[in-house]
């Protein structure tokens, strides 16, 4: 999120280019909800460090805070404990640093236009995660998860739309998000997926093998949020495919 990527606190939190803010966190793949979360707690916690100075005397240029800002302990965790941010921090480079090893190794694109280099990077995906295929849910469970996955690819897309990631991160994580719900979701992110990508056809919005390009990413998505159900889409896509354009 880059919502406060120009603003400079009084305590020196700024947001970089790389979306790793001065205190050390990695926002890269932080949901709409995780941002907020994570602003509102900053704020409460600069206020008290702020208070605190202001007891001491220091009502002006406050010492800067930097990496220590809200320490190592999971106790930490910017006020939701479900993120460790040491741990967030390492994946990001981690990933980082395999893309290209990964592409040079195994000479498997991590973005692609074509529906060859597509299915390519889905064999590869199918060899290292294996065949994934959601556990089976009674009718009632079935419909619940399909109403709940077209919602949030209708939000999700919606809020992805005007984010510079590449448009295969795009597709791949919408399709995670919603068969993270299980065979209801899995069934309704394919069925929807597949009528968007006709309807580009028709309308000339795209080529087949462009559209045939996209399916495969959407594949991918599914077939990790399958796997996955209680990990991070934002953390599980980045594996095969590049978040951001070169």
């Amino acid at each position: 999120m880059d919502w406060y990527a120009k603003y400079k606190s009084p305590l020196g939190y700024q947001v970089g280019e790389n979306q790793i803010d001065s205190y050390g966190v990695d926002h890269s793949g932080f949901s709409v909800r995780d941002e907020l979360a994570y602003q509102r707690a900053r704020q409460q916690r600069e206020n008290q460090i702020i208070q605190n100075f202001h007891n001491q005397g220091i009502t002006q240029d406050y010492p800067q805070a930097g990496t220590n800002f809200w320490g190592n302990s999971p106790d930490n965790n910017f006020g939701f404990g479900s993120y460790d941010i040491i741990e967030n921090i390492t994946k990001k480079k981690q990933n980082n640093n395999s893309q290209a090893l990964d592409k040079e190794t195994n000479n498997i694109p991590r973005y692609w236009d074509t529906a060859a280099d597509g299915k390519k990077v889905w064999n590869y995906v199918q060899q290292q995660e294996g065949k994934v295929i959601p556990a089976k849910q009674n009718k009632l469970a079935y419909g619940v998860s399909g109403v709940l996955a077209i919602q949030n690819m209708i939000n999700n897309k919606a809020q992805l739309d005007p984010q510079p990631y590449t448009d295969k991160y795009k597709h791949a994580l919408i399709n995670c998000k919603a068969a993270q719900y299980g065979e209801g979701g899995y069934d309704a992110a394919n069925a929807l997926s597949l009528l968007k990508e006709a309807k580009d056809v028709v309308t000339q919005q795209n080529t087949l093998d462009s559209s045939f390009a996209d399916n495969y990413a959407n594949k991918i998505g599914r077939l990790l949020g399958t796997k996955y159900k209680q990990e991070k889409c934002e953390t599980l896509v980045p594996r095969y495919i590049n978040q951001y354009y070169k």
